[in-house]
């Protein structure tokens, strides 16, 4: 399972402002955006209101200007936010999330069929709560020998497979709060997405120690030819 964290997608001045717009904004049950009864007990912040549209604007718009954001997840498309509230007791049990966004929604009215479906290739969790000011609410993953789980500083992401199973773990101190969106990758197989990933990685190794012209110049001919050939666009 290919797990991958981004830090700073959101600057301290940048989640200041989010917090300023969401404190007296309303949020409805959680389970407006799918889940069951027993498996799901949040808060998200309601989709059709002037308050979740400013959130949109700051947050979308710091994500899509990431540069790690765009060279770890390659996004085709992607969802708007859910911004998730957790109180204390509430809860995500283990689940696996949609496969493709907004099929069958009722809320596309007369739309031409197929309009706007997101394949849920990625999920990201993007933290906007310090740390320290809530107790539990990791996000755990369900791995062979032993559950992965991930709380990392506000303003940073994790990226991983949607097919995976996870959980956010019920907080016991504080407020949780985290903006989470969907992703159809260009390169919805993982082991693809991987080497393409490496491939990136490795031209920005051999610049950083200083390799001459034409080490730059294969190890970038190499990342782009692999993306050419894998993409799927």
């Amino acid at each position: 399972m290919f797990i991958s964290e981004i830090k700073n997608i959101l600057d301290p001045k940048t989640i200041s402002n989010v917090f300023n717009i969401i404190r007296e904004a309303k949020f409805v049950d959680g389970r407006i955006s799918g889940g069951q009864e027993r498996a799901k007990h949040n808060l998200e912040l309601y989709p059709e209101s002037e308050k979740y549209l400013d959130v949109l604007q700051v947050i979308e718009l710091a994500v899509r200007e990431s540069y790690e954001f765009n060279l770890t997840a390659f996004p085709r498309y992607m969802t708007r936010p859910i911004i998730s509230r957790y109180e204390v007791g509430m809860y995500y049990k283990g689940h696996v999330d949609k496969p493709v966004m907004h099929f069958m929604d009722s809320k596309l009215g007369l739309l031409p069929l197929g309009s706007n479906y997101v394949r849920t290739d990625l999920s990201m969790t993007l933290f906007l709560s310090d740390p320290a000011s809530y107790a539990g609410g990791e996000l755990s993953f369900e791995a062979p020998f032993n559950n992965i789980k991930v709380k990392l500083d506000a303003g940073s992401a994790v990226i991983y497979p949607t097919g995976s199973r996870h959980q956010v773990l019920p907080v016991t101190r504080g407020i949780r709060y985290a903006a989470i969106f969907w992703i159809q990758t260009l390169f919805p197989v993982e082991a693809h997405r991987q080497a393409v990933y490496n491939a990136h990685q490795l031209t920005r190794l051999i610049k950083a120690f200083g390799a001459d012209s034409k080490v730059n110049e294969l190890a970038e001919e190499n990342f782009f030819n692999l993306a050419r050939m894998l993409a799927e666009v």
